[in-house]
Order: C-alpha cells, then structure tokens, then sequence
C-alpha cells in the first residue's frame, strides 16, 4: 500500500551537504527547520521585443544560477570531519583545512595564483520515514512518502554570522549553475516518491567523489 503524502511539508527537513574530492573527509548531515530554507531554482530570463509588423517575439536569455540559503547554528569550527554544528567556517575560506586543536581557518595566500574554491552536492529531503536519517539515502521504508531536492556544483558565496536572534547563527547561502559545463545535464532536480519499497524508492545518491557528471 502506497504511502499518503501530508497537506504541506512544514517545521523540519534533512540536509546533506557533501563536498566533491573531499575523499569522504565532509558529509555535513544536519536536521533544519523548513522555515529556514530557501531554494531559489535558475530562472528562464527572457523579454518580449518589437517586429516590424507592430507585434512583439519573445527574446529568450540563458537560465541563470540557482541559490540555496541555509541558516545553520554553529558550535565549533570542526575539521570538517562529518561533525553536525558545522558552521562551514573552513568549507568557505577553502585552502587546507586545519583538523589540529585548536582550529583554526586557513589564512595563507597565493599572490598572482588563481585558487579553486570548494564544490558542494546539496540535498534537501521532507519525509514522514522516521528512519531516514541522510537526505542521500534512498528511501527504504514501505509506505513512506518523500520530498527531496538536489543541486550539484555549489559554491559558497556568501557567510555571514550574527547573534541577532539571540544566539550564534550562520546564514550561509549556495550558488549553483543551471547546466554542467557540457549543457547536457541540469545542475538540480527534484524527486518524490510515495513508497519505500523496491523500485519506488528515491534513490540512493552516489558518492559526490564518484559522480562528476554534474560539475
């Protein structure tokens, strides 16, 4: 028996984010509250332009990037060794990342140098299976429903920390392209399903090191 999806997904949601050729060292796995999420998907820009006839042609322009904003409530700086409470303090300054206590940031530059910023595979799953423990993991539990979003070739475009709220909070935000290099592979997709069981389950994602088919 199939699974009976909820009037509106609300309150929380599973977030995976893992960083490409990180050989496995950050699978970030955390529980956000879904009112803390947006998901900005690429627009289709385009306008309208005159003809000679007095009419109008629509001027399509190329998809633009997508965003994903977090907010995240750090407790440390961490290693980057799979930890929750991560504010992705290292993730984003990019370089070596320091795994000796005390942490601390990388801080040394490269005159002249361009230096590659990190990428990150970003998943967003809303479900009622309380099993599921990864926004990766294929779904697994007969009748279960879910929701999930996934976008390739993140970066980390903006951070930014604050105690306006009362409490250490982080809003990071993550930009991604709307094609791969190729253009034959869309950068994000959505997946739902409404069982667990054999082949109606979301699938697994496979490891973020493994699959460059989206970068």
């Amino acid at each position: 028996m199939a699974g009976t999806f909820p009037q509106a997904w609300e309150e929380v949601a599973l977030v995976t984010i893992s960083q490409f050729a990180s050989g496995g060292d950050l699978t970030m796995q955390a529980a956000a509250m879904t009112e803390t999420i947006d998901i900005g998907e690429p627009d289709y820009p385009g306008e309208s332009v005159n003809n000679l006839a007095g009419g109008r042609i629509w001027k399509q322009s190329p998809q633009e990037d997508g965003e994903i904003t977090l907010e995240i409530y750090p407790t440390n700086a961490s290693s980057g060794d799979g930890e929750n409470n991560l504010g992705l303090f290292q993730q984003f300054v990019g370089g070596t990342q320091d795994t000796t206590e005390p942490i601390a940031s990388f801080t040394t530059g490269y005159p002249g140098v361009q230096v590659s910023r990190n990428r990150f595979r970003v998943a967003i799953m809303w479900t009622d299976d309380a099993a599921q423990t990864s926004a990766e993991a294929a779904t697994t539990t007969a009748d279960a429903v879910a929701l999930r979003f996934v976008a390739m070739g993140c970066r980390i475009t903006s951070h930014k920390s604050a105690f306006t709220d009362g409490i250490l909070k982080t809003t990071v935000t993550f930009k991604f392209p709307a094609m791969n290099k190729a253009g034959a592979v869309k950068m994000s997709k959505w997946e739902s399903t409404n069982d667990g069981d054999g082949a109606q389950a979301i699938p697994a994602l496979p490891d973020y090191d493994d699959d460059d088919s989206w970068s």
